[in-house]
């Protein structure tokens, strides 16, 4: 199971990138991974309806693949649910996510 999260958009209009893939960590962190993953749930997920965004509000395209199956959301800070947004600091705490910057 591997999430990756794309960040773009703001002022700056930079993506940035974070990958967190189970086979990374350590068994209790990727059970807790799942878990997180299940709490937030990502395979629930719609998008959202489109609405009017601000100019500089943050984007979010969330894809998690699983049994080689990918599924894609895409939220803005604004539409983004407070269970997928405690999955992204739980993704952004451990030392074994992978980032990047895109062009």
């Amino acid at each position: 199971m591997k999430l990756t999260v794309r960040r773009g958009g703001g002022i700056a209009g930079i993506t940035a990138r974070t990958e967190l893939d189970a086979d990374a960590l350590p068994p209790a962190a990727a059970e807790a991974f799942a878990g997180e993953i299940s709490h937030a749930g990502m395979r629930e997920l719609n998008d959202p309806p489109t609405t009017r965004q601000r100019p500089d509000s943050q984007l979010y395209e969330i894809s998690l693949e699983e049994a080689g199956q990918p599924f894609s959301v895409h939220y803005t800070d604004e539409s983004l649910p407070e269970d997928v947004r405690r999955l992204l600091a739980w993704v952004d705490g451990r030392p074994e996510r992978v980032e990047s910057i895109e062009r």
